[in-house]
């Protein structure tokens, strides 16, 4: 399932806490990541077993240029895969989409930014997945 892989890779690239769908409210900073959409690739001829997933990635973190400079390391690294792998899913192309940012103030005065980037993951569909 390429979201072992994804989950993995985000720690390895952020060095932050990782969690699927939401921040754990016991965490101040992380990431978090799910599957918007898994359409799958029109070639227009033979059936293929691509599938081009929508994986939307939120970066939070009380500093805004940190999770600014995460957002770009992250795209650096998978932006530059073409017939790689995240992890052991072999992946054929990453494109960046959608970014959204916001700032959330807690009543402590503290504030959280939340840079949020979809990311279109071209990949082979596994039977298990």
């Amino acid at each position: 399932m390429i979201e072992l892989d994804i989950h993995a890779d985000l720690a390895r690239i952020t060095q932050l806490p990782v969690y699927p769908l939401i921040l754990p409210s016991s965490e101040l900073e992380g990431v978090t990541y799910q599957r918007i959409s898994d359409p799958k690739f029109n070639t227009g001829l033979a059936p293929a077993r691509l599938v081009e997933g929508r994986f939307q990635i939120g970066i939070i973190t009380l500093n805004y240029t940190k999770a600014l400079q995460l957002e770009a390391r992250l795209r650096s690294v998978w932006e530059v895969i073409q017939h790689g792998a995240i992890g052991r899913t072999p992946v054929q192309t990453i494109v960046r989409g959608a970014l959204i940012q916001d700032m959330i103030e807690e009543t402590s005065n503290r504030k959280r930014y939340r840079v949020t980037r979809d990311f279109i993951i071209t990949f082979a569909e596994m039977p298990d997945d």
